[in-house]
């Protein structure tokens, strides 16, 4: 074989050693795009239930809060409750008294 047929063929395989790997690396390039998209594609959909969580997480919060603001209201009816039997307890032995001063006079 002659050597320009030789370095012929040398460069046709060259050649297409190229253009194989040029195809792996569009195949490969290929690959990671579509892994990169699906990868946004999580992304949103995390994105989406962390938003649905931190409004979860805000109700959750304000009805723990109006809970607590309730519970405060409901232990101070006893004291006030208290507050007035005593009232009215005082009432009573002021009334008692002046029955007792009335009988008297």
């Amino acid at each position: 074989m002659p050597y320009y047929m030789g370095a012929f063929l040398a460069i046709a395989l060259d050649w297409r050693a190229q253009a194989q790997n040029t195809a792996s690396k569009a195949r490969d390039l290929q690959a990671l795009k579509e892994e990169v998209a699906a990868l946004k594609e999580r992304k949103k959909i995390w994105e989406r239930q962390d938003e649905a969580y931190q409004a979860s997480l805000k109700l959750a919060q304000e009805a723990k809060e109006e809970v607590d603001r309730q519970l405060d209201e409901a232990r101070e009816i006893p004291a006030e409750l208290y507050v007035q039997v005593v009232s009215l307890q005082v009432q009573v032995t002021d009334l008692e008294d002046m029955a007792e001063a009335s009988k008297e006079h």
